[in-house]
């Protein structure tokens, strides 16, 4: 299970938003049913941020949206973001990562 979510941020709230969302990354570490979570900012807009999320299953997924940290961001998403967020989930049809490449020093994988 997959969740893409596409954040468009107020320019003067891009840095606060990143904060929160680094600390919601720490947060999903925890989350045993979280096996993916990162976060992108497009190279052609700076204020959109795309978080990509993976799951084990959809439970897990929803455990992650019931979050408390993940709850207390959506609530100033009214401030943060120029527009409601785009969510699309996703399942998996085909394709590969290659782990050792994605984390090599100046990949941009």
């Amino acid at each position: 299970m997959y969740l893409l979510a596409t954040l468009d941020a107020h320019p003067q709230f891009r840095a606060t938003l990143l904060t929160a969302l680094d600390q919601l990354v720490a947060h999903a570490r925890t989350e045993p049913g979280t096996l993916q979570y990162e976060v992108l900012t497009t190279l052609e807009d700076e204020n959109r941020i795309i978080v990509f999320e993976r799951y084990t299953d959809a439970a897990a997924l929803q455990a992650h949206l019931d979050s408390a940290p993940l709850q207390a961001l959506i609530a100033q998403f009214e401030h943060y973001l120029s527009a409601p967020p785009a969510l699309v989930r996703m399942a998996r049809r085909d394709g590969f990562l290659r782990e050792g490449l994605a984390n090599a020093p100046g990949s941009h994988v």
